[in-house]
């Protein structure tokens, strides 16, 4: 797959990946990977094998909630049914929440918990309140998540890739969240992870002039395994 390859997801109204107490349990939205990805071969290794992830994307966001990011479901060997929801997984993108872009970060073990940042620093301060992010592009913005090892045990980080000085710039790796119940299954090599890109609008009742569909751009997936 070549980096700069581009590729688009069109999400439809009510789409979404959440699971909140106590009965939401949504996994609709559109998934997919580069055209260009060899088939049957997915980005799905074991779970133990797992190094880093990483994606860029570009939109337009409309409707509160509007998101498109990286997706890694979490499953079983020995899961007989493949379609269903996986038991656990992590999203992280772009979200459109209360009138801006914000980098937003999704951990399902159980249940699922957000976390949100400015995407550009004081968009959501009170002197900029009247200019929203409402139907301008986000920019390309780059997230990667990868297996994390320190003192205190395994997890998986969440950045945002930035660089310093322009395009050509140093890449910078932004913290945004440190994730640690990944590793923490007593079997974990029953465990797979599947990466792929993710595109959501989970807004329902669609604004009126609106777009109906939200078409979500992206770039550069990769993934690392540990050889």
């Amino acid at each position: 797959m070549a980096p700069t390859e581009t590729f688009t997801i069109v999400a439809q109204p009510g789409t979404d990946i959440w699971r909140k107490p106590p009965s939401t349990d949504v996994f609709n939205a559109p998934t997919a990977l580069p055209p260009s990805t060899p088939q049957p071969l997915r980005h799905t290794g074991p779970l133990t094998s797992f190094l880093s992830a990483r994606i860029s994307l570009n939109f337009t966001p409309l409707e509160q909630y509007d998101q498109g990011g990286i997706l890694l479901s979490l499953r079983r060997r020995s899961d007989n049914n493949p379609s269903a929801p996986p038991p656990k997984w992590i999203k992280s993108g772009i979200e459109f929440y209360n009138n801006y872009p914000r980098v937003s970060t999704v951990s399902c073990d159980r249940w699922a918990d957000w976390s949100v940042a400015d995407l550009v620093p004081g968009s959501s301060s009170a002197d900029s309140v009247s200019s929203t992010g409402k139907g301008k592009e986000t920019g390309w913005t780059t997230i990667q998540i990868e297996k994390d090892k320190d003192g205190n045990g395994t997890g998986v980080w969440v950045y945002r890739i930035v660089r310093v000085g322009g395009c050509e710039g140093e890449e910078t790796k932004v913290p945004l969240r440190e994730i640690c119940w990944v590793f923490g299954e007593e079997q974990l090599e029953e465990w797979e992870v599947e990466v792929s890109a993710m595109a959501a609008r989970p807004e329902k009742n669609v604004s009126e002039g609106g777009e109906k569909e939200l078409v979500v751009e992206f770039k550069g997936l990769e993934v690392k395994w540990a050889s």
